[in-house]
């Protein structure tokens, strides 16, 4: 029983992981271009967010944080699937 629970909360836990990584690239792009001033104030910070300001950055931070939360929900549903068996 405690090995079948453990597994069902690691599931869950990667699934809310891979749930909050697949939408914080567009809580992230709102929050650095909603206000003028604070884009400014972002990109004359230290490294890395001096480097928000560029789109390639930009591109790759948010490509990287859609893939690890979709790697994560995967995980989660092999998990789920091992689980059933």
């Amino acid at each position: 029983m405690g090995k079948y629970s453990l597994i069902k909360f690691i599931s869950d836990f990667f699934a809310g992981l891979g749930f909050i990584f697949t939408i914080t690239p567009i809580i992230l792009y709102y929050f650095i271009h909603d206000n003028y001033e604070r884009y400014i104030w972002i990109i004359n910070g230290p490294y890395p967010f001096s480097h928000f300001g560029s789109g390639p950055f930009q591109l790759f931070m948010y490509l990287s944080l859609l893939i690890v939360g979709a790697a994560l929900i995967v995980i989660s549903m092999i998990l789920k699937r091992v689980k059933k068996k």
